[in-house]
């Protein structure tokens, strides 16, 4: 909930063409008893400016910035739109689980407050004329149609909500190939290939997808190396476990003179004259396997058990393509 430290900061703020800098707005709130730094002020600002709620435009060409409340908001309409409430909905279901934790939770309460709104709730220090109460439907319509279309092995028609140049727009697409539904963190997510001739994989949450309509037309499959294209981008995305990574490598290696490093080196062992054990901490990924093949002609992995399994899957796989 707002503050009335930011509501005395917005009843400052003028109207366009008028407009009001960092320091006038000091000085103005100083005489009205309220005494802020400028930092502070600042930051109540951008805040204010972030929500995108209040109708506060920011002027960027003039330094300091010049801050003003455009002309076309009124004080009487819904102070949160919609179409704004359902973007901090969007963005609450669709963040990544590495993000910092005090990001995640101003999210969290951003997209609380929208689902107030979209539920007709008001903050009290609002006087509303409005109290028309939105209700939110899931469109099991459209999940009926994915489901058809993937078990008949057909094409279909549909929009997709997407952001284009920071603009928001339903986009229209003739012909994807829907070959997948899966359910993550509660987000029911539909994968998919788009036309005939683009050969990328993709993935989107489905109430993101509308006005789906199936084809008389056979659905394209996605090769195994298509496949692992999208799960590779995927888990870019995703929290990586935490290993310790111990190898043998030759004492004079670039690996072991510290040139080449797989992640934070925490132990480091002689074994002989020629071999040293390394310990690293490191996350576990598909590109570190890929990068310890490429290497295992003068490196071993010793531990852990899961990732030397993987290493000698992959050198017996090239040992049969060769015929060796």
């Amino acid at each position: 909930m707002i503050s009335q430290r930011h509501l005395a900061i917005l009843e400052l703020v003028p109207s366009k063409p008028s407009s009001i800098t960092i320091i006038q707005l000091k000085q103005k709130l100083f005489n009205s008893g309220l005494n802020l730094s400028t930092r502070m002020l600042q930051r109540d600002l951008q805040s204010l400016y972030d929500q995108g709620c209040f109708g506060l435009e920011k002027d960027t060409r003039t330094k300091p910035y010049a801050w003003s409340i455009s002309k076309e908001w009124k004080g009487s309409s819904q102070i949160l739109s919609t179409e704004i409430a359902h973007h901090y909905l969007l963005l609450e279901q669709l963040l990544p689980q590495d993000i910092p934790l005090d990001i995640k939770q101003a999210i969290h309460a951003k997209a609380d407050i929208a689902l107030q709104r979209l539920n007709g709730i008001k903050p009290e220090w609002l006087n509303l004329k409005s109290n028309r109460t939105i209700k939110v439907n899931v469109d099991s319509k459209v999940v009926e149609l994915i489901e058809h279309a993937i078990k008949h092995n057909r094409s279909v028609s549909a929009e997709i909500y997407r952001v284009l140049y920071d603009q928001a727009h339903w986009l229209a697409f003739h012909e994807l190939s829907f070959y997948g539904l899966e359910e993550e963190n509660g987000i029911l997510i539909a994968q998919f290939m788009v036309g005939a001739l683009h050969d990328k994989c993709y993935q989107m949450p489905v109430y993101r997808i509308r006005n789906v309509k199936v084809l008389q037309k056979t659905r394209r499959e996605p090769n195994l190396e298509q496949l692992s294209s999208l799960r590779l981008a995927i888990n870019k995305g995703k929290r990586q476990d935490s290993i310790n990574l111990i190898i043998k490598v030759p004492s004079q290696s670039a690996l072991n003179q510290g040139y080449v490093q797989f992640g934070e080196l925490i132990a480091q062992k002689k074994l002989d004259a020629n071999t040293s054990l390394l310990t690293f901490n490191v996350q576990d990924s598909e590109q570190l396997t890929n990068e310890l093949f490429r290497a295992s002609h003068w490196l071993e992995v010793i531990e852990p058990q899961v990732v030397r399994s993987r290493i000698i899957k992959k050198l017996n796989e090239a040992s049969n393509t060769y015929s060796l």
